[in-house]
């Protein structure tokens, strides 16, 4: 009795697992990345049902090849298949948890005023969303590129442009060119303006 309540079992639990749909590695893309592709192999003959738990819109739901446009809004969800044979039998559902992550951002800012002789100061570059990130950023005529930068901040020491003594000031202004991670481009913001103060040129003592 013992052996046939083991197989009766076994067998329930064989249904059960039957019943699960198969999953795959996470996927990730970019909040408003539209047209991204999916499909499964076709079948002849068989036809394919979609489903989208929700941060995106199927271009169809039918069809073993789609695209989905997906929304503003960060978070995980569950793109669907099932396919049913040209005999009319279904399989198991097959899943794709899908992984919508912000932008990735860099700000930068670090304005100063300074004296021509005093110590270069610090300008910082703010990051957010999903790291590592690749930036670049400029001074106007020189153009540095930081790659693979896993920190959420970064700062440099500048070079600023030194006046002549007895001029007027220099201006040096640091902007960002370009931010990305590994799965797309992201926005830029902010300036750094270094001010550097010429060194006084004093006349002769007259009597």
């Amino acid at each position: 009795m013992k052996k046939f309540y083991v197989f009766i079992a076994s067998m329930f639990l064989l249904v059960i697992v039957s019943k699960v749909s198969t999953a795959q590695t996470a996927d990730t893309v970019c909040v408003n990345t539209n047209l991204v592709p999916y499909s499964v192999t076709n079948t002849a003959g068989s036809a394919y049902a979609w489903t989208l738990s929700g941060g995106g819109a199927l271009s169809s739901t039918s069809g073993n090849a789609i695209t989905v446009n997906w929304g503003a809004t960060p978070g995980t969800y569950n793109l669907q298949i099932q396919e049913t044979s040209s005999t009319g039998c279904a399989g198991d559902p097959v899943s794709l948890n899908v992984v919508v992550i912000p932008l990735a951002t860099a700000t930068i800012s670090g304005n100063t005023a300074m004296c021509y002789n005093d110590p270069n100061p610090t300008i910082t570059i703010s990051l957010t969303g999903v790291g590592p990130w690749t930036f670049s950023y400029s001074n106007g005529t020189t153009t540095s590129t930081v790659t693979n930068h896993a920190s959420s901040t970064y700062t440099f020491t500048p070079t600023p442009t030194i006046p002549a003594a007895g001029t007027s000031a220099a201006n040096t202004t640091y902007s960002l060119v370009s931010v990305s991670n590994k799965f797309c481009s992201g926005t830029t913001s902010g300036s750094a303006v270094v001010t550097v103060n010429p060194k006084p040129v004093t006349s002769a003592i007259i009597h």
